[in-house]
């Protein structure tokens, strides 16, 4: 079976990402999921844990029933060695799937075959929309599934984000 390579911080996992797992599902390709950013937390724009996130995309992963694989890819802020970073955690894959401009030209570049994402209701399937709306007090938990919004009130994440502001 295919491995295709998902790439993002899940800052936090929302139904965007859970979309474009269930496509790539139905496409008969296993997921490696790569949560990127693995190093940062209680920050206005990663406020989440790497623990945390990964017990966010396993909670939604358990509606879903196929096999994935998840990691934690940290940062190293260097453009030209971040795809030989990124494959030192993972096993081979056959494509990648994005829809960060920057993402498709590394792993172009890098010769993997890169599908673009069609980004559904990206305006509110946002995590930076999602974190304003939870600093804001809005009605962010629209845009995540209901397992992830109980683990951000079990941890408190709203308030940890107002503070972090």
């Amino acid at each position: 079976m295919k491995k295709g390579l998902i790439l993002g911080r899940f800052q936090p996992f929302h139904y965007g990402h859970l979309n474009l797992i269930k496509n790539i599902v139905e496409m008969s390709i296993e997921p490696l999921i790569c949560v990127g950013s693995a190093q940062y937390s209680h920050t206005p724009e990663n406020p989440f844990s790497i623990g945390e996130r990964k017990e966010m995309i396993e909670a939604a992963m358990k509606d879903i029933e196929c096999k994935y694989y998840l990691f934690g890819i940290p940062d190293i802020n260097n453009y030209d060695l971040y795809v030989s970073h990124l494959e030192k955690f993972v096993p081979k894959f056959d494509c990648v799937y994005s829809g960060n401009p920057l993402v498709q030209r590394l792993f172009k570049n890098a010769g993997y075959q890169v599908n673009k994402l069609d980004l559904i209701n990206r305006e509110v399937w946002e995590g930076s929309a999602i974190r304003q709306e939870m600093k804001e007090g809005g009605d962010w938990e629209l845009a995540v599934p209901n397992q992830i919004a109980e683990i951000i009130h079990r941890i408190d994440g709203t308030e940890r984000l107002k503070n972090l502001s």
